[in-house]
């Protein structure tokens, strides 16, 4: 999925300049989640304590020069001087001995490394010849992100700033702002082509429809410019219009559609039921609080209209909270666990079911992709090892920690990885990812197709098996022919 396949394109921050100061003493649940390449989400949507350099940082060794008596010397001076020598020689590498001891542990190399910083960031801020140029804030933004970069958490561990931090909240929420469109451009045509509306969002409710292309917005024509163009010409903040000129096929007939911006939900779980397989094709877009609900919703609706299968989509899912990943699991394994918890002293501790399973018998594929991450990595790895269900695409992202945020008092935040999981195997997933049972590539260039597409375009199954997803055509393929 591009970055255009995802409205938060067309969101709008309405951030405040003012920021509530955090209560130091609060804590705050733990969260998976994940910026999986290809996502709307920040680099951040968890890492091992860092190593320091173990070299010893004593100033010198003394040396014993073998000071002998010379002749000529007064008795009691030679002996002076002896004594002062041992005790400079005794202090020195007792010294040596107790400094290298202190920056050798942890606590200690931590306040030597601070200390370092602040020194630099004095000199800087003392010395530095264009006063203009120094930002504080700035600075501190990118000496955090740097530190955070050298742990080695790939994809997850992540500072935001206030701005960011809000933004991500909303996401998490499942709320949104702007039209509400998902866009798609062409890399043969290069035309702009509305993949689908987000159901209920402004633009789905003013009438565009999946396959409309974009030709002019508010009147200025767009036609072979690049999606990042048009995103800026549609982005604006609430409340106000925008005019999207768009082309429809088959007819080309023309319209011109004007939509408000407003808030909008973004469902987390959507469902097509293909009914000529009684296949119900399920995705879920991230681990948004209230997610694990609506896949429940999901499953009741689509067993009533005579599912008996079910493909699992979380090709795309970015993450999320770790609870719904649990208890999303939980839906279908009646006992056992859904991941390993491990500590930085190789502790592990189980995260099992919640003992409130919807249907531990139905047939399950779930399709996976490079950006599968984070939350949507434990429920595949849940399944997997529970044989619960055959997993299906290409390799997971890999990554493997649990987040906790801590929040900073201008109203950034940290996401640290504070605990790494595993599978209820114990394999790591962290850089590895979750190898398919059964690898299927898809072509370049190609999106997967989504269970919003196959309901706007009304799609039969002959033309969700032409559309040119292998993966999914795969995964209905393999459910027909179970044994």
């Amino acid at each position: 999925m591009s970055n255009y396949d995802d409205p938060g394109w067309y969101e709008q921050d309405n951030t405040s300049n003012q920021t509530q100061q955090p209560d130091p003493t609060e804590t705050f649940p733990q969260r998976i989640h994940n910026d999986a390449p290809g996502t709307s989400l920040p680099d951040m949507y968890g890492a091992p304590s860092q190593k320091f350099p173990t070299g010893q940082f004593a100033t010198g060794n003394a040396s014993n020069t073998g000071n002998r008596r010379n002749g000529g010397g007064k008795p009691g001076q030679v002996i002076v001087s002896l004594a002062l020598i041992i005790i400079a020689f005794t202090g020195g590498w007792f010294g040596h001995q107790i400094y290298s001891g202190l920056l050798s542990s942890s606590s200690n190399q931590s306040s030597y490394y601070a200390n370092l910083f602040q020194q630099a960031w004095s000199i800087v801020d003392q010395n530095y010849v264009d006063r203009k140029a120094v930002n504080y804030k700035d600075m501190s933004y990118a000496a955090i992100r740097s530190m955070l970069a050298v742990l080695n958490d790939k994809g997850h561990t992540y500072f935001l700033s206030p701005q960011e931090v809000k933004s991500q909240q909303q996401q998490l929420s499942g709320v949104s702002s702007g039209i509400g469109i998902y866009i798609q451009q062409d890399t043969k045509t290069k035309q702009v082509i509305i993949t689908a509306t987000v159901p209920g969002a402004p633009a789905d409710k003013a009438g565009f429809k999946s396959g409309d292309i974009i030709v002019a917005v508010n009147g200025t024509n767009v036609v072979g410019k690049d999606s990042d163009t048009i995103h800026n010409f549609i982005a604006g903040k609430n409340g106000t219009s925008v005019a999207i000129t768009i082309q429809r096929p088959p007819t080309n007939q023309r319209l011109t559609i004007t939509v408000t911006r407003a808030d909008f939900k973004i469902p987390g779980v959507i469902m097509r039921y293909i009914s000529e397989t009684h296949i119900a094709h399920i995705q879920i877009l991230g681990f948004d609080s209230g997610v694990s609900d609506q896949l429940k919703t999901a499953l009741s609706q689509a067993k009533k209209l005579g599912a008996t299968s079910i493909v699992l989509d979380l090709r795309d899912n970015p993450g999320g909270y770790l609870q719904e990943a649990i208890n999303t699991a939980s839906e279908f394994l009646k006992s056992g666990n859904v991941l390993l918890e491990q500590d930085s002293s190789g502790k592990r501790t189980p995260d099992p079911v919640n003992g409130r399973p919807i249907d531990t018998q139905i047939p399950i594929v779930v399709l996976v992709n490079g950006n599968t991450a984070s939350a949507a990595e434990i429920v595949t790895g849940a399944l997997k090892d529970n044989k619960r269900a055959i997993i299906m695409g290409a390799k997971t992202l890999g990554t493997g920690t649990v987040l906790n945020e801590f929040d900073l008092p201008d109203g950034s935040a940290i996401y640290l990885g504070v605990l790494e999981w595993l599978t209820p195997n114990g394999s790591f997933i962290r850089d590895k990812g979750i190898i398919p049972n059964i690898l299927v590539p898809l072509a370049a260039g190609t999106n997967p197709l989504t269970p919003n597409v196959e309901n706007q375009r009304n799609m039969t199954l002959q033309q969700i098996l032409a559309s040119g997803d292998t993966q999914l055509a795969a995964a209905i393929k393999y459910l027909q022919t179970r044994p």
